[in-house]
């Protein structure tokens, strides 16, 4: 790259120094007319201030100055200095050409009248030797027909007022530029520079859309920054095109000062911004040479205000080249790493540069140089639209695929729900007749459950309450006991009271009368204990009508708390906890939904006791399960606190207990509806607060905060 920098520097000062020495020429003494077409370089003389009588042809102007007026006024010192001031051409006519009509063309920036042996034959602006007098006009190409006479010397006079903006030194400004060539040939000329530029302007126009329509897909995609490199390329293009379009209508030189300034800077950096785009569209970070060629930008835009000779704008083309071969080198490894595009973005930069050179060298008609304009410019803009199409629709393709993957997705997921509400409705169903099949209160019970699942509350109050079967059936047993063993004893007693009274013992009958009276109260007492025990389950069971209600927190904790360890204790008979109540006596009743509340103590117990369990299976023998509740009155609040010596809550995952579905329990063991039921009941429905503290391998601390 070091070495690749140092020749394009080695053949950047050598264009210059050869557009200085391409300058000096000895002066001939003057035209010679010989053949067409030709062009006038150094033969004019010039002279400054204003003479009328310097247009004659019999004026001898042989002590004026010799100038080369193809060349920039800041390297004719002899103009630099002048507001107006004379041109003469003499011209050497050969034998062949007396006698005959030739076209002369006469290009200059300021305001001039051209006078051909001595009559005046074209004014173009206003000459005046006041520059707020001075009208300039930039002239047209349009050919002046001079019709030769026999004389072997002839005369054209130009008088010539020079404008104020013309020492503003431009790109392509040189004084006067003047060419002798065949009528038809120079109309024709004429007419092909107007199909120059009207295709000129169908390829600008086309640069400009680009331009605006590869914007607006960038301020909708920031990312791609590829469109915006392309939208600054195709502006750079339309400035440069409309450059030469401006020219023949820009007649006020100020204005095409302007133009010319514009289009100094352009030329080199829509190179600069094909060159960003191509990396960009490969996705390749920008390396050293490519900074190297930014930096150059910089003196060859300057070279372009400053160049002494039109030969210069070689300069321009060299730098061109360099980036074109630049691209070609990214597209060379683009197509070795196998990059989408980079074939046909390769074959259109090449296209580009074949009809760039043959554009720079002029090897064909100005007709067929408009279209190596368009094709030269226009190519690698095309080419990278169809790319970045292409890779549009291939994205918007992949986006319909995943959407449709996604679609199908969701479809198996929901399918998949759908299968498991309905297992889980099964199973809700055989636990109805399991639980109908031990009791027929219980059956009416669970009937007016089924009602209410359809909640989401219901299904999880169904599901602790399938965890609670088997603990109330241990509660009932001992009632059902005692009923069975009084009714065997009194069955007995009653044989006996029968004995006793054929015997004729009214004594001993009494004695046993009363007996049985003690052991029929026994077993009234159990059978309300066991009447009790199923009216709390039907009312735990029973839907809430969301009326609140004083209720006693404390009962309704120890209840709970009660309900929760026996139906552990009845899935597994070996498990045994310590509980511990701690009871504010003056804690007044809340008003509250005593069956939502409930349902939250026992999400919470049960939690509590199968995490003191699994501990209890890895800890060692001098660990004792213990499971607290505890009351008091805080602020306002009644505060029920549930804590256990459990395995604890890691802090990765505090923050998600609370989430619906989320637990931690084996598949089958768990919802994850609990906690997140219980939170919308506390928070949402009473207006309170429930918080964790836990450590984690030392137990957790639920605190639930009800306003009184």
């Amino acid at each position: 790259m070091n070495k690749l920098a140092a020749a394009l520097l080695s053949i950047f000062f050598t264009v210059l120094s050869f557009g200085h020495a391409s300058a000096q020429k000895n002066p001939d003494t003057a035209f010679q007319l010989n053949r067409l077409p030709c062009n006038v370089t150094n033969q004019w003389r010039f002279h400054a201030s204003d003479y009328p009588a310097w247009a004659d042809t019999a004026f001898d102007d042989s002590n004026w100055q010799h100038v080369d007026a193809t060349r920039y006024y800041r390297f004719l010192p002899q103009l630099a200095h002048a507001q107006m001031g004379w041109f003469r051409l003499t011209l050497n006519v050969s034998p062949a050409m007396r006698n005959k009509a030739v076209a002369m063309v006469v290009r200059q920036y300021g305001a001039a009248e051209v006078y051909f042996n001595g009559v005046l034959i074209r004014t173009m602006g206003r000459v005046s030797n006041n520059y707020e007098n001075e009208r300039t006009r930039s002239s047209s190409p349009e050919p002046l027909t001079l019709q030769l006479t026999n004389s072997p010397k002839q005369y054209v006079a130009i008088r010539y007022s020079f404008s104020s903006s013309n020492f503003v030194v431009g790109y392509g400004r040189p004084v006067i530029r003047t060419s002798f060539s065949q009528v038809d040939s120079a109309w024709d000329n004429f007419f092909f520079q107007v199909d120059f530029y009207t295709t000129r302007a169908w390829v600008s126009g086309g640069f400009m859309l680009l331009s605006i329509l590869q914007l607006a897909i960038y301020f909708f995609n920031r990312e791609r920054r590829v469109n915006l490199y392309l939208s600054l390329y195709a502006l750079m293009q339309m400035i440069t095109l409309t450059d030469g379009l401006l020219t023949p209508m820009l007649h006020n030189s100020s204005w095409y000062n302007v133009n010319l300034a514009v289009f100094n800077i352009a030329a080199p950096l829509d190179f600069i911004f094909l060159l960003m785009m191509t990396y960009a569209f490969f996705g390749y970070k920008r390396q050293r040479w490519f900074i190297i060629l930014i930096v150059l930008a910089l003196p060859v835009i300057v070279m372009q205000f400053i160049a002494d000779n039109a030969e210069n704008e070689h300069l321009l083309a060299i730098y061109n080249i360099v980036i074109y071969l630049t691209i070609i080198g990214v597209s060379v490894k683009a197509i070795r790493e196998k990059k989408a595009g980079a074939p046909l973005f390769l074959s259109g930069i090449i296209v580009s540069l074949i009809f760039f050179l043959l554009f720079n060298t002029n090897t064909i008609s100005l007709l067929a140089m408009s279209f190596e304009v368009a094709l030269a410019f226009i190519t690698p803009a095309i080419i990278l639209s169809i790319l970045l199409a292409r890779e549009f629709a291939q994205n918007v393709a992949s986006l319909r695929l995943k959407l449709a993957e996604v679609e199908s997705l969701s479809a198996r997921n929901l399918q998949q729900e759908i299968e498991k509400q309905q297992m889980l409705a099964r199973q809700n169903e055989t636990l109805e007749q399991k639980i109908t099949e031990r009791t027929a209160e219980l059956n009416q019970s669970l009937q007016q459950l089924k009602t209410s699942q359809r909640q989401l509350i219901q299904s999880e109050k169904m599901a602790s309450l399938g965890e609670l079967t088997a603990g109330i059936a241990h509660e009932i047993q001992n009632p059902l006991n005692f009923v069975n063993n009084f009714s065997d004893v009194n069955r007995e007693m009653i044989e006996e009271l029968i004995e006793e009274l054929e015997k004729g013992d009214i004594q001993e009958a009494k004695v046993i009368a009363t007996d049985i009276g003690q052991n029929e109260e026994k077993i009234n007492h159990h059978g309300k204990r066991a009447d009790a025990i199923v009216k709390g389950m039907l009312q735990h069971s029973r839907t809430s009508a969301g009326q609140m209600e004083p209720v006693d927190l404390n009962a309704l904790a120890g209840e709970y708390l009660r309900l929760s360890y026996h139906g552990m204790r009845a899935m597994n008979k070996l498990f045994n906890a310590q509980l511990a109540t701690h009871f504010d006596e003056k804690l007044p009743k809340a008003n509250v939904i005593p069956q939502d509340i409930g349902r939250v103590l026992l999400n919470i117990m049960n939690n509590a006791f199968y995490a003191v369990q699994q501990k209890a299976k890895t800890a060692g023998a001098d660990y004792r399960p213990e499971v607290a509740i505890s009351t008091f009155c805080n602020n306002g609040r009644a505060v029920i606190q549930i804590r256990d010596n459990g395995t604890g809550i890691p802090a990765n995952i505090r923050e998600k207990v609370m989430q619906p579905f989320f637990t931690t329990k084996p598949t089958g063991e768990g919802t994850g509806l609990g906690l997140s039921l219980s939170y919308d009941i506390i928070v949402k429905g009473h207006n309170g607060t429930i918080d964790i503290e836990s450590t984690e391998g030392q137990g957790a601390l639920f605190i639930v905060a009800l306003p009184l």
